[in-house]
């Protein structure tokens, strides 16, 4: 500072000599005095500013220098109280409270404080709608901590086609009957019905809001022209809480009585589906009566803490009035798609007095 202080006096000292060395070439001592008189008076103007200016520059350099040797506080404190309040708005949860929050049962696309709470815990946006990107996060969480996946809901089935836009006009139906199909704990209607000589088996569930369809499939002795299909009854043989669909055909030439073929079905993977054997066909039952002997039933048995089917083809040996009893059980595991047979030495079969009365199904029905 005191450099800029010593250049400025320099000025002023250059602007006093300068008139002087300019006055020297005059023509007379009158018109100099009166010359340098007027340059002497301009020249104590100028001094007078620039004094003014070297004591303006002074203060403003002490304002400087006062400025720079005091300190300026750092808000350390004020941090530390901002962390702290932030710590105090984010309360922790408790192992027990977050196993209760990922365990409950939530609803898709359905928009809850619930399911906020839970995507908070799970670290993604809170916007209180349970769709994909919370699903698959919940599922994450809850195997990373080998939690049950239970309360995580399933990704509804797409609407299938009207079955009357997509086949045609239905030209007949059977008699409905109301099943748990999709073990949503509410009743589905099912039915079939008859378009250009085909069999449909039509189910109105609630797992989609819209009619299910599926074609009913030539197998056995009858082509779907030469029979009738009729939705008999649902079980909940593997004790999941969505029930089998039991089909009876009847053909529409021959005895009237007698045991009668039937197939199953399954609401998976958003379709209705036939249950197969082993070898990938599906599995056919008879039940009922015959004129020489045979009789056909079901039983829903647990053996060893699991849920089994049963299925009986006994047969009498001997005459009426005087024969002996043929047990002969098959018993089946409900997998998927599948009738997995499950050898055991409960289910061999046996020859025992003839059974009064005669066995008959013993599995819970609904219809």
């Amino acid at each position: 500072m005191n450099s800029k202080i010593r250049l400025l006096a320099a000025l002023v000292s250059s602007l006093v000599i300068v008139p002087f060395a300019l006055s020297c070439g005059g023509s007379s001592n009158s018109d100099l005095e009166t010359s340098l008189r007027s340059q002497l008076s301009a020249t104590q103007a100028q001094l007078d500013q620039a004094q003014e200016l070297i004591t303006n520059l002074q203060d403003q350099i002490e304002s400087l220098e006062s400025t720079i040797q005091t300190p300026i506080p750092e808000p350390v404190m004020e941090e530390a109280e901002v962390t702290e309040e932030a710590a105090e708005e984010t309360p922790e949860v408790s192992d027990a409270e977050a196993e209760a929050i990922l365990t409950a049962e939530y609803q898709w696309l359905v928009q809850s404080d619930d399911t906020a709470r839970l995507q908070e815990l799970l670290g993604i946006e809170a916007d209180g709608w349970y769709g994909n990107g919370t699903r698959t996060a919940h599922i994450t969480a809850l195997e990373s901590l080998e939690l049950p996946l239970t309360s995580v809901p399933d990704i509804p089935c797409a609407a299938q086609d009207e079955i009357t836009k997509e086949i045609g006009e239905i030209e007949s139906e059977s008699d409905q009957i109301e099943i748990d199909l999709d073990g949503d704990g509410g009743s589905d209607q099912v039915r079939v019905v008859t378009i250009a000589d085909s069999k449909y088996i039509t189910a109105e569930t609630s797992y989609n809001g819209n009619l299910v369809w599926k074609e009913f499939g030539e197998w056995g002795s009858y082509s779907a022209s030469e029979v009738e299909v009729t939705p008999e009854f649902g079980t909940d043989v593997n004790q999941d809480g969505a029930n089998e669909l039991w089909l009876k055909i009847n053909p529409l030439t021959g005895p009237a009585g007698g045991a009668k073929e039937h197939y199953v079905y399954v609401f998976q993977d958003c379709e209705l589906q036939v249950m197969n054997n082993s070898e990938g066909t599906p599995f056919n039952f008879y039940r009922g009566n015959t004129v020489s002997g045979e009789t056909f039933y079901i039983d829903c048995v647990i053996e060893n803490d699991e849920a089994l089917l049963v299925y009986h083809e006994d047969y009498r040996i001997g005459e009426p009035g005087d024969f002996v009893w043929a047990y002969v059980p098959t018993a089946l595991r409900l997998v998927g798609t599948t009738f997995q047979e499950v050898i055991s030495p409960s289910f061999e079969d046996d020859i025992s007095p003839a059974p009064d009365p005669l066995p008959t199904d013993t599995c819970a029905k609904s219809s």
